[in-house]
């Protein structure tokens, strides 16, 4: 069986580029230690190379090109990807919020997206936000420091918002300050792998919450965007509920890159198996 694995874009890992190749990498060598042939490409590689002869395509990449060439050899060749172009679509902000919105059960802060036109905000959004809101791109979750912004009130927020649209980002997602504890959160599944833990252990307030409903939130925003291998960011508040706040596509895993290697491994050679299967 053949495995292709394509590298994040670096402007796509901002502070994570190296994290973000590695954990690539380390699953790929674990593949090849359980009979698959593997091969790695950086973004621009695919680009230029052909690649319809691969059992199984696991995309790091992000940018919207590279995600519709992806989807167009899918539906050509069948080929099984993890995730499919589709979901890491899926996890482009504005995407993934309206999936929040359309599963029940999962928690997330009140949020509204907008254009970041100063017409588009010029009053608040209609729900309260005492302790602050945070401003946010629409599209890919984090490509520098300024892409996600913390503002007091609404007069510092439509300077965000003025600030996002002179950098020609249309979409933003405005939302809610939560206070309580932020942690991180990777997965693999549904329901093979999870873990988690604080963000920014030495502030955390260790406030009290039942993990089987994190790891059921967690379950609940990978589903919502049809992830396989995943990790996101969720607030755990002092009454112990559980808000979640990003769901991503393939993260870093840098703290716990070995652990998760070798349990992402363990879920592309099942794909693989189920490919083998289906050839007969």
């Amino acid at each position: 069986m053949k495995a292709l694995g394509i590298l994040r874009e670096t402007q796509n890992s901002p502070g994570r580029e190296s994290d973000d190749a590695l954990v690539l990498k380390v699953v790929m060598d674990q593949l090849s230690i359980l009979k698959t042939e593997v091969t790695v490409m950086t973004p621009e590689e695919f680009d230029r190379a052909e690649v319809n002869d691969y059992d199984l395509i696991v995309p790091m990449c992000e940018t919207y090109s590279r995600l519709m060439r992806l989807k167009k050899i899918e539906a050509e060749t069948g080929v099984v990807m993890v995730n499919p172009s589709d979901s890491v679509l899926g996890c482009y902000r504005t995407r993934m919020l309206e999936s929040f919105a359309n599963t029940p059960g999962l928690f997330y802060p009140a949020t509204v997206v907008r254009r970041s036109t100063a017409d588009a905000n010029k009053k608040e959004p209609d729900f309260e936000a005492n302790a602050g809101w945070w401003l946010k791109r629409g599209d890919v979750h984090n490509t520098c420091t300024y892409d996600v912004v913390f503002a007091k009130d609404w007069d510092e927020a439509r300077k965000v918002c003025l600030e996002f649209e002179s950098r020609e980002i249309n979409d933003l997602a405005i939302q809610r300050h939560t206070d309580g504890d932020l942690i991180k959160f990777y997965g693999v599944g549904p329901g093979q792998w999870f873990t988690w833990f604080y963000h920014d252990p030495s502030t955390a307030r260790r406030l009290p919450f039942e993990l089987e409903d994190l790891a059921a939130q967690s379950e609940l925003a990978a589903k919502a965007v049809k992830v396989e291998v995943f990790g996101g960011d969720a607030i755990v508040t002092p009454d112990g509920m559980i808000y979640i706040i990003d769901i991503n596509s393939w993260p870093s895993f840098a703290r716990v890159r070995a652990e998760a290697a070798v349990q992402i491994a363990r879920r592309l050679r099942l794909r693989l198996r189920q490919v083998a299967d289906r050839k007969g």
